[in-house]
Parts: C-alpha cells; structure tokens; sequence
C-alpha cells in the first residue's frame, strides 16, 4: 500500500516520511535559517524539493557545510516533477 513507505509518527495521520531531524541549539538554528532563506525566495518551506531536506539531514550529521537552497534548484525539482 502506499502507506508502507512512510513512516509513523505520533500525532501526525496518517503518517509522514521523516526527511529532516534537528537536535541541539546551533543545528535547529542553522536549519531555521535554511528556511528563512527558502521563504525569502518566496518558496513555501512545505513545496520545497525533499531530497534538499535529506541532504540537509546528511550534511547536519556529517557535520559538513549546510547546503542554500536556491531557485534554481527548485525550478529543476519542480521541472523533474512535471515529467511523466
């Protein structure tokens, strides 16, 4: 079923993949800035590609410099969606 693939998480329904964790003061900062500066695009953080949220994720535990998300990087994420 489709529901197979995700992942359950309480109080979220029907469930949800888990595609970003934060802990600690500077990463959960670091992470609301990536946001702040999705946003300032104009780009809802919810539409934005989620393999950018797992490199977020990778990066986050690999303690590597955060990639920016740019429009450019949405525009082919929202390019790569439309094809059949």
């Amino acid at each position: 079923t489709p529901l197979d693939a995700v992942q359950r998480i309480p109080g979220v329904q029907p469930g949800a993949r888990l595609l970003l964790h934060a802990e600690g003061d500077a990463n959960v900062r670091a992470v609301l800035e990536r946001i702040d500066g999705i946003e300032a695009l104009g780009i809802a953080a919810a539409d934005t590609s989620p393999a950018y949220w797992r490199t977020l994720a990778n990066r986050l535990a690999a303690r590597s410099a955060l990639p920016t998300y740019t429009a450019e990087r949405h525009a082919a994420w929202l390019a790569g969606r439309a094809l059949p």
